[in-house]
């Protein structure tokens, strides 16, 4: 039996004791994390948590015990730094927990000469069952340090410990051994959807709150709390509060001057704190607020960069404000001058912004603002900075005039580019001084602009013209070039040209790093794979441009707002999720600011779709008024017609009274525009005046509109349009009485839904015909969709989804639809029932199938499909 001088079992018993209405107050209504446990590390001998206050550690040890207790384990669980009996070190304290744990029969009496460090250990060496020791608040003295380390390192695999440090940069011999895992502030900070789910707010607001504290535990709670804009919670009295007590004022003077310091930078790292704050020793000052307090973090590839937390960076900038006042200015421009030394101008506009110094635009090199504009695509930044330039200064540097009509065609302010650039050549022309543009940029952004403005044809003519004459002595104008005519191919649904375009323009790109260049590409590609119809190919596409370091998604946030309004029509399309309003509202505010003719009227019309299907009516047709009328006061004479059709549309489809209805429908002289553009468009007006014709029970005119929209819409290739439309001639034969027919149009259509990911289409397709002709629900009832809507997760790879065939595919989709039901083990009578078709053609495909896959058994064909990626 053992006892000592300083603690007794009844003292240990009742410490205990307490130690277990702690654990389980703790927890109280806290999140599980199993990624912070055992069962995200089972290989670990200790799970070391080291981060500042507020980061839940103490919530973490007491979730690990429960975990342990809840597997069945033998627990310790200690607070350290609660009350415990005066004079017993650490290392004794948890010795005794220990012994009065697992051996209490031995925790009492007189047994003097054993160490009681030395009894705990030999039963942790001798205990059946598996043990978890989970000790918070600990210290950083040796013999703490030493008995830890000894349980780490000389104890059975079935006995582990989970240990949270009391103060910043302790315990660190423990954190180097192999077996400890450590676990910092990145780990412990809340995801998004752990956010969401533990504040009981909005999910949009929840979001925002996510954004500005990144996950920080103790600032969402806080935030969470108010009802504080998310950008003000660092005002917060209690947010302000932690911050001066239990972060600042837990490290040294100098250390937290250099913090300060440091929130002020644009980029943190040694030689620009060095340079801009004149001093010599913030390396090993950062590189401990890293390691020792990790209050800056940096990445294994970047090791010599840090982030602060968005959150703590704004509180410590006001502190900077506060200390420095007047002189921060003056840091500002040694901090834009050390950019401006390394060629990095994005950062410079940046700062230029953040002084409220819009002079600084005019000591711009000419080559460093064309390269900011055209190449790195900077429009929302430089569209600032250019609004304190004088139009006098603007001419007598002639790239600053090219570089402002550059962004004002970006943001749909076409007709004050024209005007500047007409004024720029005046005055050059009144100069007398000769050639004063041999690069050709004016004419180029002139070019360019044309696109911007739906010009297509004339934009696409004086791209060809300018690569002609200026495209070998002006590479990245070049790039521009070609990018602009891939996305004008894009837009003209002319595929086979994309494809080409794409492939010299990338060439080109890459070799003057062509950034804004790899942005339109990739989303030329998606709106490529939009305007066909393969929702599953978009998806994929937006994932790998995502993912392409080549595109910037995340550095140019005009790249990243172009791509984000395309990928609403994408969440639009899923059959069983809603996107949220802040998802919608980023898709628009980028799409009606910025976007052009295709851009606009995608992001619009699934917002409206959007709004719709939650029951408010009211705000998409106000949406759509709204775009009729920037369509309008813009001149962008395609999107007027595209919303003047898909409003009526939505009205018929909602029993909507609408004006529009009574205007004419585009004619043909109307359409000026590309050939596939003026297709398209015929194809939209076509389908809505078959839908008028059914809906007035005007079979016979209905048949022949529906059928010429099919036509149309097959021309263009735009397979959503082909089904609609099928829809449309489906419900018409329905009620000419020829019901056969009418179930294998819908067959048909629901399955090219099916396999270009379409689901929210063909829904809507069917609410509108029951909306104009309720006789067709009979119809529609026993036609409904018999695979699952349901959303296809962001993170999924796209190789076991169907993707839409193309012309080169061994088989026609219609095979392939009649494979995938083989796959489910149909037989030939039951696929033909399935599709609406007879036996006889069922057998006719699979001969088709056999000849195309070279198979010698059905068997063998859904093989050889499946490992095509067919089905």
């Amino acid at each position: 039996m053992i006892t000592t001088p300083d603690t007794n079992s009844n003292d240990v018993a009742e410490f205990l004791e307490r130690m277990s209405i702690r654990q389980k107050r703790l927890i109280r209504g806290c999140l599980k994390r199993d990624r912070l446990d055992f069962a995200e590390h089972p290989g670990a001998k200790c799970l070391f948590f080291r981060a500042p206050r507020g980061f839940g550690k103490s919530v973490q040890v007491a979730l690990c015990a429960q975990s342990a207790i809840d597997r069945g384990e033998d627990c310790i669980y200690l607070d350290l730094s609660s009350f415990w009996q005066e004079g017993a070190s650490e290392a004794e304290l948890i010795a005794s927990a220990i012994v009065a744990v697992l051996a209490p029969q031995e925790y009492s009496g007189n047994q003097l000469g054993r160490s009681l460090k030395t009894v705990a250990l030999h039963h942790l060496l001798g205990h059946k069952k598996p043990v978890t020791i989970c000790l918070d608040g600990v210290t950083d003295s040796t013999t703490i340090q030493g008995f830890l380390k000894t349980i780490t390192l000389e104890t059975p695999e079935t006995t582990r410990l989970v240990v949270s440090q009391r103060f910043p940069g302790t315990l660190l011999s423990l954190s180097v051994l192999s077996d400890v895992v450590t676990i910092g502030p990145s780990e412990l900070n809340f995801t998004r959807d752990e956010t969401c789910s533990i504040l009981p707010l909005e999910a949009d607001r929840a979001k925002r709150i996510f954004n500005m504290t990144e996950g920080w535990p103790l600032l969402c709670a806080l935030a969470g709390k108010s009802n504080t804009a998310s950008e003000a919670i660092i005002h917060l009295p209690e947010i302000q509060t932690y911050f001066e007590t239990d972060v600042l004022a837990q490290i040294a003077e100098p250390l937290r001057d250099c913090l300060i310091n440091a929130s002020w930078l644009e980029k943190i790292t040694a030689e620009a704190s060095d340079y801009v704050f004149k001093i010599d020793d913030s390396g090993h000052k950062l590189a401990e607020l890293a390691s020792r307090h990790g209050l800056l973090t940096s990445s294994v590839d970047k090791p010599n960069l840090y982030e602060m937390n968005r959150a703590l960076k704004e509180y410590l900038r006001n502190r900077f404000i506060e200390k420095h006042g007047p002189r921060r200015s003056y840091f500002l421009k040694r901090i834009a001058f050390w950019h401006w030394r390394r060629n990095e101008y994005r950062i410079v506009v940046e700062v230029g912004l953040r002084a409220h110094d819009h002079s600084w635009a005019q000591r711009l090199t000419d080559q460093a603002l064309l390269d900011l504009a055209l190449r790195q695509g900077e429009i929302e930044a430089l569209a600032t900075w250019f609004t304190g330039i004088s139009r006098n200064k603007l001419f007598q540097t002639p790239s600053l005039a090219i570089g402002y009509a550059w962004v004002l065609y970006f943001s749909q302010r076409s007709h004050k580019a024209h005007d500047l650039l007409d004024r720029l050549n005046a005055y050059w022309d009144s100069a007398s001084t000769g050639e004063e543009d041999p690069n050709g940029w004016a004419e180029l952004v002139r070019a360019i602009g044309l696109a911007t403005h739906d010009e297509m044809k004339e934009s696409d003519e004086a791209c060809a013209a300018w690569i002609e004459t200026y495209g070998l002595t002006n590479p990245v104008g070049r790039a521009a070039a070609q990018t602009c005519r891939a996305f004008i191919a894009a837009s003209d649904r002319q595929f086979a040209a994309l494809s080409d375009q794409i492939a010299s323009a990338t060439v080109v790109s890459g070799a003057v790093r062509q950034r804004y260049a790899f942005g339109w590409l990739a989303s030329a590609q998606v709106l490529a794979l939009l305007l066909i119809g393969d929702i599953h190919g978009a998806r994929s596409e937006i994932r790998r441009a995502q993912e392409n370091e080549d595109v910037g998604y995340e550095r140019t946030p005009f790249v990243k707002g172009m791509i984000a309004s395309l990928a609403l029509q994408i969440q639009a399309e899923d059959g069983s999720t809603t996107p949220d309003e802040s998802t919608v509202q980023e898709a628009l505010n980028f799409a009606l600011n910025f976007g052009v003719t295709d851009v606009v009227w995608s992001t619009v019309r699934s917002a409206a779709e959007i709004y719709i299907r939650q029951g408010d009516k009211s705000r998409a047709f106000s949406l759509l008024e709204r775009c009729r009328l920037l369509a309008k006061e813009r001149g962008l004479k395609r999107l007027d017609m595209l919303v003047r059709l898909g409003t009526e549309v939505f009205a018929m489809g909602t029993r909507t009274k609408t004006p529009l209805a009574d205007a004419p429908l585009p004619s043909d002289e109307d359409l000026l525009f590309l050939p596939n553009q003026n297709r398209a468009i015929q194809a939209e007006s076509a389908l809505l005046q078959a839908s008028r014709f059914l809906k007035d029970r005007k079979l016979g005119l209905a048949e022949r509109h529906a059928r010429k929209a099919i036509s149309d819409f097959t021309a263009v290739r735009d397979q959503i349009g082909e089904f609609r439309a099928q829809y449309t001639l489906g419900a018409t034969l329905y009620l000419m009485g020829e019901e056969k027919q009418a179930l294998k149009r819908i067959a048909e259509a629901n399955h090219k839904a099916q396999q270009l990911g379409s689901f929210r289409s063909l829904i809507n397709r069917r609410h509108f015909l029951r909306a104009i002709c309720p006789e067709t629900s009979a119809l529609l009832d026993q036609t409904a969709p018999e695979t699952p809507m349901i959303e296809i997760p962001a993170t999924e790879e796209m190789g076991d989804q169907r993707p839409n065939v193309d012309s080169s595919a061994p088989i026609s989709q219609k095979q392939v639809g009649v494979l995938q039901n083989a796959a489910l083990g149909l037989s030939n009578k039951e696929i033909a029932a399935r599709l609406h078709v007879t036996e006889d053609t069922v057998k006719w495909h699979f001969r088709k199938i056999m000849q195309g896959l070279k198979a010698g058994n059905r068997t063998e064909a859904v093989l050889i499909a499946r490992s095509l990626g067919l089905i």
